[in-house]
């Protein structure tokens, strides 16, 4: 296969690049020769080119014909070496030549421009040369009077720095403008070789270091998947001896990266894998640096891996430009690429088709756990199975982030146990909040993180430990797009009525045992609509329904995302589809908890289609309704009137719950969760007072207590009746409302 790969990048050893600065130096020695007789001073005063022009030197400029370059025949020659000699002994030139189809003209500047990299003593040459020491690189201007010899070929050459040409098209050569000048001409474009070029040509070996952040460079095992061996047999039979083009197919958490490791290992080359995850926002600049990793990839012979095509094409109003630069590039590059992605792909460019498509099936809880023991004990480690079970099931990983997770695992376990480090709370929150009591109706699982856990050695990950790292791999996708909610609250904070408590454990166990139920007892099967839990939570504001999300998020271990709405909903016509499509593909690799908050405003009912604007928000809502069958995590849906839902929407929910308002008796237990162990209180509270004067909702109560406790901070007392009968009155106020009368016995504050 290696008639397919492009040549291994130069190194140091095989030949230096001082051949060709000779032929430079010979090249800049006649410009010398020709810029003294052409500026011999005639007086003290004309002593300092670059420095002073006189009026003696600007007549001279005036006797010589325009246009005439610096080293004009019959006084020029052909410097030497020549190229052919030059490319025979290195091998980076030789490889710039060929694969561009670079003239001699074009190395001639490309080693312009190289020079001040590798010696800075051409620096003071090329101010010498443009009459001007503070333009120490080298300018067009002076490129086309060292390397032209008519004032016919000094025009031709300019040809060279066209946008088609191959050192401006390809990127190998940038032109920046002077930046003293104000709209200054092309000759006085200073021209600047791409850090990737220079360093082939001055033999610097490994990866860009703009790539750093994006990318990864490997050498695969030998393949690990049989069925992964075709792959190798397809590129020998490629046509026309094209290089392998291979999409993998498989959901998150899957081994996608299998086919590009078997496939590489195959071919007996080296792997780049760009991580989409760490290209820039921008398109433009995302573009400049995909093309660095492509002409990386063909500098190093290696295989080209592209780990997911979606989050490539992430941002919609700019995913048209996105796959055009991508398909622009597979359809100039020789050698071979994976591109990976969950959904259907084909890159847009005919030129670029002919990708195998391989369908790659997920990983199984069996087999996420088997991965997280084998890299736990590549570090020494073991946790307890019921941990590695809870961590398997509920993250769906893949092999390189459960690799990645347990280096986080195991490092936060060693620092927990270095002695003369503080022991961090073992609770499944990185919050720092104490543990809560259990869920009501618990039955004493082992998938429930609530609990520490800190069986095994006393190094070995916790099983807090064990989820927080693996929350951590994939929380990224969703940052732009929505917000996280740190999950402080638990079971213990919640007072609501017993059937609301028991739905709402309900859907902990669904989602809980939801591969169990739908995997190991084939209820997949039996189902047409997705495998996700949709729930809506509903009641007046400020009755708990976005701590119930809280509740559920900390008890499965997972993180609770926030939609902001803000970001999604838009007045133009196609956009809340595609916004929430971002959304949903996002959340799609993170196995996070979904919060729309005043779900109402986003999905709310179907109207009577009477003008071109309720055709389109129905359209909407259908899209809304069928995009949420298919996510497969848990989405929580709060609104504060049930009846602005779609009845539509609402037969596909799995729970809808309904939050009262608080009685008496509720009234009173969230008048006492509210107040924190160390909050100094007032013996004389009356809670069953508080809780029959004042109808408050549990958000307002927490409210009060907060404001009343600032109060007795500033009275230097004890938080009292007379504090909070003073918070009481502020948010009724808030609430437009008036306070009901205290009575004299409630502190004196009726």
């Amino acid at each position: 296969m290696s008639e397919l790969l492009a040549p291994s990048r130069p190194v140091v050893a095989e030949s230096p690049p001082l051949v060709a600065l000779r032929r430079l130096d010979d090249l800049l020695a006649q410009a010398v020769d020709a810029m003294e007789f052409r500026c011999a001073p005639e007086s003290a005063a004309e002593a300092f080119p670059g420095l002073h022009v006189s009026a003696s030197q600007a007549r001279r400029l005036l006797e010589l014909p325009p246009g005439r370059p610096l080293l004009a025949a019959p006084t020029a020659r052909e410097p030497r070496p020549g190229w052919d000699v030059i490319g025979a002994g290195h091998i980076g030139w030789r490889w710039l030549r060929t694969r561009y189809g670079l003239s001699d003209l074009e190395l001639d500047v490309a080693l312009l421009a190289l020079a001040p990299e590798a010696d800075l003593r051409y620096e003071r040459l090329y101010g010498y040369l443009q009459d001007d020491v503070s333009r120490k690189r080298p300018l067009v201007g002076l490129a086309l009077d060292l390397l032209a010899t008519t004032v016919e070929g000094r025009l031709a050459a300019r040809a060279v720095f066209a946008p088609q040409a191959p050192l401006t098209a390809h990127r190998l050569l940038t032109l920046v403008p002077d930046p003293r000048a104000v709209e200054p001409p092309l000759l006085a474009h200073f021209m600047v070789l791409d850090q990737q070029i220079t360093d082939v040509l001055l033999g610097q070996s490994g990866l860009d270091r703009r790539l750093a952040g994006c990318c990864r460079l490997e050498t695969p095992a030998a393949g690990s998947d049989p069925e992964h061996g075709g792959l190798v047999r397809m590129a020998s039979r490629s046509p026309g001896g094209r290089p392998p083009r291979v999409y993998a197919q498989g959901p998150a958490g899957s081994a996608r990266g299998g086919p590009a490791r078997d496939l590489a290992a195959g071919l007996g080359v080296a792997l780049l894998t760009v991580e989409t995850s760490g290209l820039p926002d921008e398109a433009d600049a995302a573009s400049d640096v995909l093309a660095l990793a492509f002409r990386e990839a063909s500098l190093l012979g290696a295989l080209l891996r592209i780990d997911d095509i979606e989050g490539f094409r992430l941002r919609p109003d700019e995913r048209e430009v996105r796959e055009r630069v991508l398909a622009g590039l597979l359809a100039g590059h020789d050698g071979p690429v994976v591109v990976e992605g969950a959904g259907e792909w084909a890159p847009l460019d005919r030129r670029a088709l002919g990708f195998l498509t391989v369908p790659v099936a997920p990983y199984g809880v069996a087999a996420r756990r088997a991965l997280w023991e084998r890299e736990l004990a590549a570090q020494g480690v073991r946790a307890a199975p019921a941990d590695l079970r809870a961590v398997a099931d509920r993250f769906r990983l893949g092999p390189d982030r459960i690799a990645d997770a347990a280096l986080t695992a195991v490092a936060e376990a060693a620092r927990r146990t270095t002695p003369g480090r503080p022991c961090p709370r073992n609770t499944s929150d990185t919050s720092g909040a104490p543990a809560r009591p259990s869920r009501p109706g618990a039955s004493g699982t082992p998938d429930a993180p609530s609990a520490p856990h800190a069986s095994g050695p006393p190094d070995a990950p916790t099983r807090e430990e064990l989820f927080a790292s693996a929350r951590a791999q994939s929380r990224h996708r969703l940052a732009a797009l929505a917000q996280r909610v740190e999950t402080v609250y638990g079971w213990g904070d919640l007072v609501l009525p017993p059937d609301c408590a028991a739905q709402l454990a309900e859907v902990c166990e669904r989602v809980a045992h939801g591969r169990q139920v739908m995997d190991d007892w084939g209820f997949e099967r039996t189902l047409s609509r997705g495998r996700g839990v949709s729930a809506l939570f509903t009641g007046p504001p400020g009755t708990g329904k976005t701590m119930a999300a809280e509740v559920i998020a900390r008890e499965l271990g997972l993180d609770l995302v926030k939609i902001d709405l803000s970001t999604v909903v838009s007045k133009y016509v196609g956009e809340t589809e595609k916004n929430l499509e971002r959304v949903f593909t996002a959340a799609a690799d993170t196995d996070a908890v979904l919060l729309f908050d005043e779900a109402d405003a986003l999905f709310g009912k179907r109207s009577e289609v009477r003008e071109a604007h309720d055709r389109y928000a129905n359209i909407e809502i259908a899209y809304l309704l069928q995009r949420m069958e298919r996510y497969e995590g848990l989405a929580v849906l709060t609104t504060n009137l049930r009846r602005n839902l779609d009845e539509a929407f609402t037969r596909r929910l799995q729970f809808i719950v309904e939050f009262p308002f608080p009685g008496e008796a509720d009234r009173e237990r969230i008048w006492r969760v509210c107040f924190p162990p160390r909050a100094p209180r007032d013996p004389a509270l009356d809670f069953a007072r508080l809780a029959r004067d004042f109808q408050l909702t549990g958000g307002s109560i927490r409210n009060v207590v907060l404001h009343a406790a600032f109060l007795a901070a500033s009275d230097g007392t004890a938080i009292g009746m007379p504090q909070l009968v003073r918070a009481t009155r502020r948010e009724f106020q808030k609430l437009d409302q008036v306070m009901p009368g205290a009575g004299p016995d409630a502190g004196g504050e009726g």
